[in-house]
């Protein structure tokens, strides 16, 4: 019994680890793609910044330009300075127009900090399972073996070395779920694949386990 017991703690030890290292590497993922997708909409941004830049350097040089045909005008002659002044104010004018950044300019931060938490709890629970009954390993005939998730089991004709604890079945193939039901009604769907050797019942927590299931509480 206490070698059985050092078994099942080393086995669960390992199980929670493995889960555990699932759920760590969905969210070294999570985080990866999240960041990711923060350093694209960076690139993006600083991308159309750069492109605004070169256009206000180039209405900058339009400007200078038009500054340094007015002068040469200006010294030349003041009536053909002012015989071209329309269309120099014109020019000027136009190189001259603010520039505006326009809408999105600056990272969305609500979409990448806004409930972040909950968004990566709720695509969390898409990649997970939950299933409503869970065996107890401690009632099972040793030739029944359990999934290591405990929701799901196959028979063999080789039995295996379990201690005789008194929860355990030792005559009939039985194996009792871990939660037992003391009133409402449920429901399950049971997966059965191809097996015609199989049933599913529900009995009694006072069910005797060394003689198997008496008909009436099957």
């Amino acid at each position: 019994m206490a070698a059985h017991v050092g078994v099942q703690a080393q086995r669960a030890e390992k199980q929670i680890k493995d889960e555990f290292e699932k759920l760590h590497c969905f969210l070294r993922e999570e985080e990866v793609e999240r960041l990711a997708a923060l350093k694209e909409e960076e690139e993006e941004k600083n991308t159309r910044m750069k492109e605004r830049v070169k256009e206000i350097s180039e209405m900058m040089s339009s400007l200078m330009d038009t500054i340094r045909a007015v002068e040469e005008k200006l010294a030349v002659d003041d009536v053909l300075f002012l015989q071209s002044y329309k269309t120099m104010m014109e020019r000027a004018q136009s190189a001259s127009q603010d520039p505006q950044l326009g809408s999105g300019a600056l990272i969305n931060l609500a979409k990448h900090l806004g409930n972040l938490s909950f968004q990566v709890w709720e695509k969390m629970q898409g990649a997970v399972k939950y299933m409503p009954v869970v065996l107890d390993p401690n009632t099972t005939h040793p030739y029944l073996y359990p999934s290591e998730n405990l929701t799901s089991l196959r028979s063999e004709d080789k039995g295996q070395s379990l201690p005789d604890n008194p929860q355990r079945f030792d005559s009939y193939r039985d194996i009792l779920g871990s939660e037992g039901l003391t009133s409402g009604t449920h429901f399950w769907d049971v997966e059965v694949g191809e097996n015609d050797d199989w049933r599913v019942g529900v009995a009694g927590g006072s069910v005797s386990r060394k003689q198997g299931l008496d008909e009436e509480e099957s």
